[in-house]
């Protein structure tokens, strides 16, 4: 896949992914994503991003922890 702000390359790895809402912070480790090569900008397909925003809105709707830190794959399963 090439990027679509520099062109160059991606390559298909897995991030963290952080979310800042008034709630408080949400991290997402291991999120499967195309990143690019060159400026480092990150892509994610349309069922990933469907999938952080599910878990965005669960996070959003608890009244638990101000900081959560939850695994991707462990929590799509």
């Amino acid at each position: 896949m090439k990027c679509g702000i520099c062109k160059a390359e991606t390559e298909e790895t897995t991030v963290t992914y952080t979310e800042d809402i008034e709630q408080g912070v949400l991290v997402i480790r291991h999120v499967p994503a195309q990143v690019c090569t060159e400026c480092g900008n990150t892509w994610y397909s349309g069922t990933i991003a469907a999938e952080l925003e599910k878990m965005i809105d669960r996070f959003a709707s608890s009244t638990g922890s101000e900081v959560s830190v939850i695994n991707f794959s462990k929590s799509v399963a």
